[in-house]
């Protein structure tokens, strides 16, 4: 097992994240390929379940939820991902806990207008400036049939008997059979 680290998409406390290129799926358990070995992850029919594909500054609509990241504060957004509000309200991540990491801008767009988009957070609103260097992502529900053979998956949830029971998995395509991000299972 990798030991602990802290980044920006750490699980809850408590929570174990399993990320990297699915190797195989049987049922409802996957088998994934990490840069530290393999796991198993299972899930069910009461598992969240998402997949990531590429975007534009076109799907970020009013209403829409995003998640606007810079490389420094007052920068320039590196990258936004947009999703839709379930009853009306944007999921609030988890703040980073790294020291010299600032929080991403998140919550429910209120406007766009050019290259600023208005974002109504927890706090008040902010404004997110983006340019034609700005990576977009967007995020959907997705059902199990998403869960497929060489995508790249993130897994949320309770180790029990060596497999993580997910609560909550997002998949995206990989890219040349690679995960961008294919860190190993980090235990909380």
């Amino acid at each position: 097992m990798a030991a602990p680290t802290t980044s920006a998409s750490a699980p809850p406390k408590g929570e174990t994240q399993v990320r990297g290129l699915i190797a195989s799926v049987a049922g409802n358990a996957v088998q994934v390929t990490q840069q530290s070995g393999t796991a198993t992850v299972d899930f069910s029919g009461s598992t969240k379940i998402s997949e990531v594909s590429a975007g534009a500054l076109t799907d970020v609509a009013v209403g829409s939820c995003v998640t606007a990241r810079s490389k420094d504060e007052g920068q320039p957004a590196a990258s936004v991902r947009v999703s839709q509000a379930v009853d009306g309200k944007c999921p609030q991540g988890k703040q980073p806990t790294t020291p010299g990491r600032h929080a991403p801008i998140q919550g429910m767009v209120a406007s766009v207008n050019g290259e600023t988009i208005t974002v109504n957070t927890a706090g008040a609103p902010q404004t997110v400036t983006v340019t034609d260097k700005t990576k977009y992502t967007k995020e959907a529900p997705a059902t199990s049939e998403e869960i497929a053979q060489g995508k790249c998956i993130t897994a949320r949830g309770s180790e029990n008997g060596g497999a993580l029971q997910a609560t909550s998995i997002s998949v995206r395509q990989a890219a040349d059979g690679k995960c961008p991000d294919g860190a190993g299972r980090h235990p909380r």
